[in-house]
């Protein structure tokens, strides 16, 4: 009540002392200059004015009170009887034409909780269909063992850290399972690699040491892929990795595939510096570029550079890049 007295009364006596201000001009002469008493009359007009416009505007749009005062005194006192109009139009408009209220564009919702019954009728994503069976230990045990052996269709670079997992379940079944995976995967590739390693005494040209190199390269990084080797035989196999890449390449310099693959073991061992001189021989050798570029930018990423990501990545955003991709790409270029 009291706010709305004090700016009728501020409102009022502006529009008084402006009438005042305007009436000294029209009256006959004085012993006082009459451009004194007007201007006089028209301070306080400005005064008022300012006071009743900085008292009506909403809280969120006064910011601070001293600049809006000073603002509309000032145009007030320089644009007599025009200032005034002005800003009372302005506050007219605003009574006639009201801002109109929208409603919230976002509201707050439950977090969404994963329903695993409901898993059976989702047509994509198998392996997030399958690794949520085997860790629904409510669940019944046949269930359970079909998806195990479901498993064994998916790739083992995908489900190895799911198998690893298992290996210490309660049911004996799904322990035995998971350890048969596992085991005849890596018994897989070791007997291609035995079987390789054969053949390295009897290769005699330089094109033949390049290729078994390269092959036996190829499978001991194949263990790594797979997550099918810990701790001291990861440290292992990835020596292997690095000897047999490097003698391919004494045979055979643009193989690319071999600068790729020792990239990788660089990236492995956090020398990032290493593993873009490698990365950039094997650009120099017609390696697939979107191959390739994400690792560059995880080479820029490890030395900090996170500037020249997106430069990177840039070229993979017009190519059909994986899906799994595709997120890191959009968001970093």
């Amino acid at each position: 009540m009291a706010r709305t007295l004090y700016l009728i009364l501020s409102g009022v006596c502006a529009l008084v002392a402006q009438v005042f201000a305007v009436r000294v001009l029209w009256l006959p002469a004085m012993s006082v200059d009459p451009v004194l008493v007007f201007f006089a009359w028209q301070v306080l007009a400005a005064f008022f004015m300012a006071l009743f416009v900085s008292g009506l505007l909403l809280p969120s749009y006064r910011g601070p009170v001293s600049g809006i005062f000073i603002h509309v005194f000032v145009m007030c006192l320089f644009l007599p009887v025009a200032g005034h109009l002005l800003f009372l139009s302005v506050i007219i408009a605003a009574l006639v034409f009201p801002a109109v209220k929208k409603q919230a564009d976002s509201r707050l919702v439950e977090n969404p909780k994963f329903v695993t019954y409901l898993v059976s009728r989702v047509t994509h994503g198998s392996g997030a269909r399958l690794r949520a069976r085997l860790e629904n230990t409510e669940g019944s045990s046949e269930d359970r063992i079909t998806a195990m052996v479901a498993v064994q269709a998916l790739p083992t670079h995908i489900t190895d850290g799911m198998l690893r997992d298992l290996l210490t379940d309660a049911n004996e079944e799904i322990r035995l399972l998971a350890y048969g995976i596992v085991d005849s995967a890596e018994k897989s590739i070791m007997k291609r690699i035995f079987a390789v390693q054969e053949q390295l005494g009897d290769a005699i040209t330089s094109i033949e040491k390049d290729d078994v190199n390269s092959r036996l390269a190829e499978l001991y990084w194949e263990l790594i892929y797979q997550n099918l080797v810990e701790g001291e035989v990861h440290t292992y196999t990835l020596e292997r990795v690095e000897q047999y890449g490097h003698e391919a390449l004494t045979f055979n310099q643009k193989n690319a595939a071999m600068w790729y693959l020792l990239g990788r073991c660089a990236l492995l061992r956090k020398q990032a510096g290493q593993a873009e001189a490698y990365f950039q021989q094997a650009q120099q050798h017609n390696f697939p570029m979107d191959r390739l570029l994400p690792w560059l930018a995880e080479v820029a990423f490890l030395q900090q550079d996170y500037g020249r990501i997106g430069k990177v990545l840039m070229p993979l955003r017009s190519s059909t890049t994986s899906p799994l991709l595709q997120p890191s790409v959009h968001y970093w270029s």
